[in-house]
């Protein structure tokens, strides 16, 4: 399996006969040795303050984004495990790395050893090796990944089946041009150019999931100015769906969450890692949102920059914590879906935009 650029995909798509069409879209429509699906599935899975996202997709194929923390126990990696098993599959088509900070990429190797992994992505070599602990870090995530490994860049897209899943930041890079002609953003103001700025989450990897009218953006622990070169002086993005707020919801750039104007924003926080004030805050103003969901509740933070327990998978510290995921449920023609909280079994349904 290879990532295709999107300059390669549209030259190949350009010279196909009518023969080449059709195999192109019986292809679309199925998964080799995956039994096809009812809907799309999207799991935050509780990693603690980390991150992990995994998606499944109608033909059967898997792509998680990040595993946690590295710990002697693998509680990270089993909790993966716990949510590839309800969504019943035993494989990672695609494991991709949003950038080298332990909380991200440290639980690899103990998920490697679990599960079988077809390929890995990232955004490039580590930015942050001239640390002993970025370093570390790096080279056990070479170790994990071996000759599979692949590096993108803006614009790249992975071959899934009835559905785009485009890379739109990639070692601190952006998209070139938008994605559809909106003119300048209203909420930019005199906020931009993006400062500069270094280290790992600079260069975050961050991607935008498609179906039909569905739309699904994660952008790892992407930086405030990584954010505004998405957003300003246009917004290059477009309007989403569901939006995973960066950084485990801290460093939120108005400008960006704002022009998105999400229906739906999920944090990945932890009990005191992330879901700061001023974040929940910036996501909360947004408009048209209409809910806010989070892994955990925040400890640290005023009750009033949180959201309802009903909408939260978490309420513990975390040595009495359960690790309950939050659950997306797309409908195959992409118009509407759903969010479960795994703790309460509580949902809600939701027309995409």
């Amino acid at each position: 399996m290879n990532i295709v650029p999107a300059e390669t995909r549209a030259a190949r798509l350009a010279g196909c006969l009518p023969a080449c069409w059709l195999l192109v879209l019986a292809l679309a429509g199925h998964a080799p040795g995956q039994p096809a699906r009812p809907s799309l599935d999207i799991y935050w899975v509780d990693v603690e303050g980390g991150a992990a996202t995994l998606i499944v997709t109608p033909a059967g194929q898997s792509i998680l984004m990040d595993a946690g923390w590295n710990r002697d126990d693998a509680r990270d990696a089993e909790r993966i495990q716990a949510a590839l098993r309800d969504a019943g599959i035993d494989r990672i088509d695609f494991f991709i790395a949003s950038h080298f900070h332990g909380d991200h990429v440290g639980g690899l190797r103990a998920l490697a050893e679990r599960v079988p992994i077809g390929q890995f992505v990232d955004h490039g070599d580590s930015v942050d090796q001239s640390s002993e602990r970025g370093r570390t870090t790096w080279e056990a995530y070479l170790q994990a990944v071996g000759d599979r490994r692949r590096s993108i860049r803006p614009g790249d897209k992975l071959p899934l089946r009835g559905l785009e899943f485009s890379f739109v930041t990639a070692h601190g890079d952006t998209l070139e041009r938008p994605l559809m002609p909106l003119g300048p953003n209203p909420h930019c103001g005199g906020s931009w150019p993006a400062p500069v700025e270094s280290g790992e989450n600079a260069v975050s990897l961050g991607y935008l999931l498609s179906l039909g009218a569905f739309q699904f953006l994660d952008l790892g622990d992407a930086t405030v100015g990584l954010q505004l070169k998405l957003a300003c002086p246009v917004n290059k993005l477009g309007n989403v769906d569901i939006y995973q707020v960066p950084h485990h919801g801290n460093g939120v750039a108005p400008q960006l969450t704002w022009a998105l104007e999400p229906t739906v924003a999920v944090i990945n926080n932890g009990p005191h890692k992330g879901g700061g004030a001023e974040g929940f805050q910036v996501v909360a103003d947004s408009p048209r949102l209409e809910d806010v969901w989070q892994g955990h509740r925040p400890l640290d933070t005023d009750p009033a920059y949180r959201t309802s327990d009903e909408l939260t998978a978490n309420l513990t510290d975390e040595d009495d914590c359960h690790g309950h995921w939050i659950k997306a449920i797309v409908n195959p023609d992409g118009r509407s879906y759903s969010i479960t909280n795994a703790r309460t079994g509580a949902s809600r349904a939701y027309l995409s935009r």
